[in-house]
């Protein structure tokens, strides 16, 4: 449990910070001002947001709005000076602050005689832990990323293949852009937005975070990296497939077997006590045993390159992190577990789902089925 006892100040767009989003789940595009005193909270919003966001927070915290504050009255807009009129109208003169707090506010907050401490730590370490609702938030953006993987896989396995090896189906040339505007179109029918969206063919899969361009091919692995965020709430999916249209070289199939091999390791390593550096060795070990080395390649990290997993919830990346810490995994925490294979000359392979963590192993919150040869 956290254990800060001290005011705690926040400020930002709640969208586009996933500690205030947390603390005050409120949508919408403008900027807001989150204050933990105690058992105490506090929320300042726009005037044209006050009533809304009384209604949906009731008692469970006060809302402000500027009007209500002393604040200077030259810059009513100003997000430093409805900081300013919160500490002033609560009598608070020392704050605690996240380390990602606008370092601008901050300078000016401290011009006018607030003592500030920036935060070593997480102001919300409880976050790792998700509830029952988190949970079905989270599980409901996998299902919306396994609907748009099926739609993708689909549009590759019903492709053709021309005399250049280039997929096609009856609107031409099958490319990359096609298909992620087809996985960002099912996404948004279930109101979810897709940023990053990886559809990477070939070598050009062998870059993990490579979103891909132009024409797909038969015989080269594409690496199809789906990670949906709900527009309302605000939490994420995240899933991975490689597949081929027909046959598989044989160096990719044995990278696509291996890496297959190393997700049911790590699965079945995952459980509440578990350490997250043993399973990434696990792992790396595995991959190293079964031939295929991590080592550097013509200046670029090659073979396993990343850490097996690591957290989600209301970033697409947070804690705990499956790799080289010696964290014990918890209860509760969602995991994705996505181990993978790159090499320059051959691609990409990577396969990935998200589980949550339990005392006796852990459970994955919504399936979709492996499949490599389309």
């Amino acid at each position: 449990m956290n254990k800060l006892t001290s005011p705690v100040l926040m400020a930002g767009i709640p969208l586009q910070n996933a500690d205030l989003l947390y603390a005050a789940p409120f949508s919408g595009s403008d900027p807001v001002v989150f204050l933990r005193d105690g058992r105490r909270k506090h929320l300042v919003v726009g005037g044209m947001e006050v009533a809304r966001a009384r209604r949906l927070f009731g008692k469970r915290l006060q809302v402000w709005a500027p009007a209500e504050l002393p604040v200077n009255r030259r810059t009513p807009r100003s997000l430093t000076e409805w900081c300013l009129g919160l500490l002033r109208r609560l009598k608070i003169r020392s704050v605690l602050v996240p380390d990602d707090f606008p370092a601008g506010m901050l300078q000016r907050l401290a011009g006018a005689g607030v003592r500030i401490q920036v935060l070593a730590q997480a102001v919300f370490p409880e976050r790792e832990i998700k509830s029952a609702a988190e949970l079905a938030r989270i599980r409901e953006c996998q299902r919306v990323a396994v609907a748009a993987m099926r739609a993708a896989i689909g549009m590759i396995r019903g492709a053709s293949v021309d005399r250049r090896g280039e997929l096609r189906d009856r609107q031409g040339v099958l490319t990359a852009e096609r298909v992620k505007r087809a996985i960002h179109a099912v996404m948004l029918r279930h109101d979810c937005m897709g940023y990053g969206t990886i559809v990477a063919c070939g070598r050009a899969a062998a870059d993990p975070h490579a979103t891909g361009q132009g024409p797909l091919r038969a015989g080269q692995g594409i690496v199809l990296d789906i990670f949906p965020r709900h527009l309302e709430n605000g939490y994420w999916g995240d899933l991975s497939r490689t597949v081929v249209k027909g046959a598989p070289p044989p160096e990719l199939r044995r990278m696509y077997q291996a890496v297959r091999r190393a997700q049911a390791l790590a699965l079945a390593q995952i459980r509440a006590g578990a350490v997250a550096r043993r399973i990434y060795e696990l792992v790396l070990n595995y991959f190293t045993q079964a031939g295929f080395a991590t080592n550097m390649a013509a200046g670029k990290m090659e073979g396993f390159i990343h850490s097996v997993g690591h957290g989600l919830g209301l970033e697409v990346h947070e804690g705990p992190r499956i790799g080289l810490q010696d964290n014990r995994l918890r209860a509760g925490q969602v995991l994705t577990v996505e181990p993978g294979l790159y090499y320059r000359k051959i691609g990409g392979v990577r396969v990935e789902d998200v589980v949550v963590v339990t005392a006796a192993g852990c459970r994955i919150l919504h399936r979709c089925p492996h499949v490599f040869q389309v």
